[in-house]
């Protein structure tokens, strides 16, 4: 008697947690969208789903790939992943798994096989539902990595959620506060920017994933790759945070970029060199790029250019006049390229070489010689530094 008086009082405190998000029987969201369509192309699945599981249905906040927007809660998967907030729930084949090989969902449309569901869990260790994949066809693995991904984009979902709350919130303040003073008028407009930087980074994750999926040869490989291209846009979120949304520091950003890959500040007889003079403040939206540019040059230069070479040295460094041009240099000996620029065919070649010049609305040339590579791209300068009105 205890335990099930004990289980309805948790399944009630959950049940108020989701309801105060105020998210159910809301319309779809482009911020939500984003994340199931970065995870739908990710698992390479027909179906990704933000779900949330109610008292009786589960609802569908983001559904890329389903035409229904909620099912029976008893016939919903996602319930029993719920039951498990600390894990990921994975069913490889429902077609032989007892527990749903009769289910409507299963036999009939959407005629599920392959399920994988990772909890969205508050910071009280209630879970409101999943962020999940799904396919028609079984899978005979899911590997470490890929319930790695799953999880951290569940996550990127909750923070998502957290701030809806918090919009939410700030609403119901204004109904109750009509005359705001400035310092909350201020702060309304954070979050609207806030919400604005965000999307961004999701902008640049979605576009990544769709050339990942183009580009490598093993679906192991875009999991390697997708993780590491989102760890490297977090540092840049993060130092754009720390700033206030400002425009920041080229010489600070690419210091925190190129740390990584042995850059020490302060350190004068270093094997990479970042021009010290005539430092400009660069817009989130360039700093995003100038993120994937640098960390895609040094980790080429790491497996086979100068940073490879005991010898060898890197020096990025940029110029204003007469127009904006940034420069990667590398000084080595016998240093060669897995591949070369002009082909385009690999995915670092196509950030160097497409990416970065039409989100600079500039052109990148690229020079290879014995002593190393040398890399240039010409920038729009209101693509680097914002509007140039009143300067």
């Amino acid at each position: 008697m205890r335990s099930v008086l004990s289980e309805s009082s948790e399944e009630s405190r959950r049940l108020r947690a989701l309801k105060a998000t105020n998210l159910l029987d809301t319309s779809a969201e482009a911020r939500f969208d984003r994340i199931t369509r970065m995870a739908q192309n990710a698992f390479g699945t027909k179906i990704a789903l933000v779900s949330l599981i109610d008292a009786d249905r589960q609802w569908f906040k983001s559904n890329i790939g389903l035409d229904a927007t909620e099912t029976s809660r008893d016939v919903a998967f996602c319930d029993h992943a719920i039951r498990t907030p600390n894990n990921i729930t994975v069913i490889l084949d429902a077609s032989k798994d007892s527990r749903f090989s009769e289910n409507p969902l299963v036999t009939g449309d959407p005629n599920i096989s392959f399920y994988a569901g990772a909890p969205l869990v508050t910071d009280d260790g209630h879970a409101l539902g999943t962020l999940c994949v799904i396919d028609t066809e079984p899978r005979s693995e899911f590997r470490p990595e890929q319930a790695q991904l799953l999880s951290d984009l569940a996550e990127t979902v909750m923070s998502e959620i957290t701030y809806a709350a918090v919009q939410q919130d700030n609403a119901e303040l204004q109904e109750l506060n009509e005359n705001l003073d400035a310092e909350n008028a201020d702060l309304n407009l954070i979050n609207e920017e806030l919400q604005h930087r965000m999307g961004n980074m999701y902008a640049h994750i979605s576009g990544l994933v769709s050339i990942l999926g183009r580009t490598d040869a093993s679906r192991e490989q875009l999991i390697k790759r997708l993780r590491n291209k989102i760890t490297v846009l977090s540092h840049t979120q993060t130092l754009l945070a720390q700033n206030d949304y400002s425009p920041v520091s080229l010489r600070e950003l690419s210091e925190i970029t190129l740390a990584p890959f042995g850059f020490r500040k302060g350190e004068i007889d270093g094997r990479i060199s970042i021009q010290s003079d005539d430092d400009i403040l660069v817009t989130a939206r360039a700093a995003f790029t100038l993120t994937l540019m640098l960390n895609e040059l040094a980790t080429n230069a790491l497996k086979h250019g100068a940073l490879g070479n005991d010898a060898g040295e890197v020096i990025f460094s940029w110029r204003m006049l007469p127009s904006p041009k940034l420069s990667w240099i590398e000084h080595c000996v016998g240093s060669t390229l897995a591949e070369s620029p002009k082909s385009g065919k690999g995915f670092g070649m196509q950030i160097l070489s497409r990416i970065v010049p039409a989100d600079f609305q500039g052109e990148a040339s690229f020079d290879i010689s014995p002593t190393g590579l040398s890399y240039h791209v010409t920038v729009l300068e209101s693509r680097l530094l914002g509007s140039t009105e009143g300067r």
